[in-house]
């Protein structure tokens, strides 16, 4: 055989080798090699993950418990860990994960079954569940102990409260919009008196749009549904799957927590019970 088949077959089995290296490296190997945390943010899930206006900087409860993570590897590492965010959205934020795109991603994803086929999930970090957003003014007309017949309500096809709230009631008029943004603009228009969706993200989205919280109430006030969000992970990878649960589960997530949803003081004034 001639020399250059022999450098060819030499060239393709180190490509090869390395190759079967990078995928046998844990996320923690890499970061330890590369000194950088790659994570996800998105743009359109206030209160967690979204750009401060006045700064055009990432910020959010999620993107502060990535940086959360951050601190904490630098600590474990023993040098500095630079945090690099990708724009993530609800297509594709779970193939970011699985094609190794991203290392982590705290940006309002439920937990399910599903999901847990093709990525992993850190132990539940917020707890909130389907909500009626409804103007003060309109209370008494959305009586959820009864059947909401004819009542106009906005809804995002396609989610986890689409496949349960509108078989909980069948009766009501129920107008599909694109997103919350929609929504929570139709309600302000009149042409609806309700929106349901996750009651944090239904929060969100009104400091989003600049009204003021206390004019709208979410009902009930414990949630129909239980939504228990998780950072996405990747499989099969325990190591970083501990390490992130450690920080989820801290005093120190705990605090942040508190900053950002305590009732009295916090940024975004939300609570239901049983939060994680």
């Amino acid at each position: 055989m001639s020399k250059n088949f022999w450098l060819i077959f030499l060239g393709l089995l180190l490509i090869n080798n390395l190759h079967l290296s990078a995928l046998a490296e844990t996320v923690l190997q890499r970061i330890a090699r590369t000194g950088e945390l790659k994570a996800a943010a998105r743009k359109d899930a206030v209160p967690f993950s979204y750009i401060d206006e006045k700064t055009g900087q990432w910020t959010g409860y999620g993107v502060e418990l990535m940086r959360l993570v951050q601190r904490r590897l630098a600590q474990e590492l023993g040098k500095p860990i630079t945090i690099t965010f990708t724009e993530a959205t609800t297509n594709n934020r779970f193939q970011q994960v699985e094609q190794g795109q991203v290392d982590l991603s705290c940006n309002a994803a439920t937990i399910t079954e599903e999901r847990l086929a093709k990525v992993n999930f850190s132990i539940p970090y917020f707890m909130t569940g389907a909500q009626f957003l409804t103007k003060r003014e309109n209370v008494d007309k959305i009586d959820i102990n009864n059947t909401l017949a004819a009542v106009a309500i906005a809804y995002i096809p396609h989610t986890t409260t689409d496949s349960i709230i509108r078989y909980i009631y069948p009766l009501a008029n129920w107008q599909a919009v694109s997103d919350r943004s929609e929504a929570v603009a139709k309600l302000q228009r009149g042409e609806v008196k309700a929106v349901v969706s996750d009651g944090i993200l239904l929060l969100g989205e009104l400091v989003k749009q600049g009204q003021d919280p206390r004019q709208f109430v979410l009902l009930p006030r414990q949630p129909i549904t239980t939504e228990l969000y998780g950072c996405i992970l990747p499989k099969n990878d325990p190591e970083w799957k501990k390490f992130v649960d450690t920080v989820v589960g801290s005093n120190d997530n705990r605090r942040l927590r508190e900053q950002w949803f305590n009732l009295e003081q916090g940024f975004f004034p939300y609570t239901i019970l049983n939060q994680p």
